[in-house]
């Protein structure tokens, strides 16, 4: 299989779901020493493309995660053999990501996670029930420049607001984009309660991210950037 025949298996590993494959695909870039930023660019076209399809409407929840699962296990293989050469992925920026203080619900924030990390993003995961103050100190210690808060309840969504009343009160609002998500989360809430952005799936998010980080403006301005399925 030459290399062309390589990431369109890739691909379609990617989009279908396929893990396995995609592992075993990752394995063979690395064997054969292919280029790796090549089969990267191959697999992030993938699940960029199933990122799409699922904000179309086109493809439902369980096709996403399984396509997200695919991916990370692609990128298991691959991050080490990254960080022994000089063709590192250079971060396009550094984000923290949780589901807040009263929510265990994971599937969201993870996806987003994922994808982000697929897109070149050096992604923190705080996981579920996270406490606003960990939030911030994370993303301070870090250097994050992004906080991504998922809310899957009615009840956690006010310590998405709290996030954003305590950036204000330490001073720390404009060192700091802040995005939120979720079911019950809105555009006109996200905007209301003080945030940079809102987005309404995974896909949408990383394209909400990236114009927020091109942008050339400061957190808490008065641009609010949004984005629907």
């Amino acid at each position: 299989m030459d290399m062309q025949e390589t990431y369109a298996a890739l691909r379609q590993a990617i989009t279908e779901g396929d893990q396995e494959q995609a592992v075993s695909l990752a394995r063979q870039v690395v064997d054969d020493g292919s280029n790796l930023m090549g089969a990267i660019e191959a697999a992030t076209e993938a699940i960029r493309e199933v990122g799409d399809r699922f904000g179309e409407g086109e493809c439902f929840l369980p096709e996403l995660v399984m396509a997200a699962e695919a991916m990370q296990g692609f990128m298991e293989v691959l991050t080490p053999q990254l960080e022994k050469s000089d063709a590192q992925l250079r971060a396009r920026g550094k984000a923290v990501v949780g589901t807040v203080q009263g929510d265990i619900h994971s599937i969201g924030k993870s996806i987003v996670a994922t994808m982000l990390k697929a897109s070149g993003y050096e992604v923190i995961d705080l996981g579920v029930n996270v406490a606003p103050m960990d939030l911030i100190d994370t993303a301070e210690r870090s250097g994050a420049k992004v906080i991504g808060l998922s809310a899957l309840m009615t009840t956690s969504m006010p310590y998405q607001k709290e996030v954003i009343k305590l950036l204000n009160e330490l001073g720390a609002r404009d060192r700091f984009w802040v995005v939120l998500g979720g079911g019950p989360v809105t555009n006109r809430y996200a905007e209301s309660v003080g945030a940079d952005g809102w987005a309404a799936d995974a896909a949408a998010a990383v394209r909400v991210i990236d114009r927020m980080l091109t942008s050339g403006e400061k957190p808490a301005g008065s641009a609010f950037y949004q984005e629907a399925k």
